[in-house]
């Protein structure tokens, strides 16, 4: 995400109405509770919800849960991808890449069915098999949907 684009989504957030967000009845919820409903969100979905926070209660809780759980996506276009097209790409990336997913999803979005393929991958793929960084990206980027 670039920077231009997180503060648009910072402020898309700040005049959005709640009914906009990510996250029903918003406004209704206690810290930890927000907290919990965060971790299963979009780098897109917590920029929102970080511009509406800082606009309205600001409280440090939910932002520095936020802060906690803002990182890059694997890939551009990570967040947005169906779970299956995901797994499916998994085949077209560098061992590196596929830990990185790995990590994203232990520690942001923890989908089990894209934990267990990529750990599933490591396990079985040889190192020798995988593509380069540079054909891998050009794989996935060559695949994305218009």
């Amino acid at each position: 995400m670039t920077a231009a684009t997180r503060v648009a989504e910072k402020v898309q957030g700040a005049m959005a109405r709640e009914e906009a967000l990510p996250v029903p009845g918003y406004s209704r919820l206690g810290v930890t509770e927000i907290q919990q409903r965060l971790r299963g969100l979009s780098q897109t979905e917590l920029t929102v919800i970080e511009g509406y926070e800082r606009a309205h209660a600001g409280r440090s809780g939910v932002l520095n849960a936020i802060r906690h759980l803002s990182a890059a996506e694997p890939w551009a276009g990570y967040d947005a991808m169906d779970p299956e097209r995901i797994k499916m790409h998994l085949h077209d990336v560098p061992d590196d890449v596929i830990r990185q997913v790995l990590e994203y999803e232990r520690r942001h979005r923890q989908r089990d069915t894209l934990i267990n393929a990529a750990e599933a991958m490591l396990q079985r793929m040889p190192e020798a098999t995988h593509r380069t960084e540079a054909d891998a990206l050009h794989a996935v980027t060559r695949d994305k949907e218009p």
